[in-house]
């Protein structure tokens, strides 16, 4: 009998082993989900102009996700008379788990704004009278060469939407 095959199969396997070990923890932090902190300062004035007119009020809230890259800032802004109380989700794509989980009551022109670094999120902003959930992916396409800003509106009636406004520099 030959063992010299079963010896080659046997010390593969091992070594598979050993290197998954030391391999997959290493690799795991790829798709855990970042680090959140909650700040009443933007640490970034967005270079372009907000893609929707009117009066708005600093942010009250700033949510800032870790990652490598530039900051892409998107501000929730309350363009209705009244107050608005909205709840604010950030789900990570990868760990599929909510980073953020808050609810804002937000006065008459009042602005929360979120400041993330990389892409593979989801934004969804409820508002909490008419139960509207809108959704905003946040994609690599926000991540190039140019700077951009979007915004979510909640409006009078609790309708949202959002619109990116971003320069056009070729990358």
């Amino acid at each position: 009998m030959n063992i010299r095959p079963l010896l080659t199969v046997f010390l593969i396997i091992s070594a598979g082993s050993v290197a998954s070990v030391f391999l997959f923890p290493t690799l795991s932090h790829l798709s855990d989900p970042p680090d959140v902190t909650i700040s009443d300062t933007p640490t970034i004035d967005p270079s372009v102009p907000a893609p929707y007119q009117g009066t708005k009020a600093e942010p009250t809230t700033v949510i800032q996700v870790d990652g490598a890259g530039d900051r892409f800032p998107i501000q929730i802004w309350n363009d209705s008379p009244t107050n608005r109380t909205v709840a604010v989700e950030l789900i990570h794509n990868q760990s599929h788990s909510s980073l953020v989980t808050q609810t804002e009551t937000l006065p008459p022109n009042g602005t929360v704004r979120l400041e993330i670094r990389s892409p593979g999120y989801l934004l969804k902003v409820t508002d909490e009278a008419t139960q509207t959930t809108g959704t905003y992916p946040v994609t690599t396409a926000h991540f190039d060469c140019n700077s951009r800003f979007a915004e979510v509106r909640i409006d009078g009636n609790g309708n949202i939407d959002s619109q990116t406004v971003s320069t056009s520099m070729g990358c």
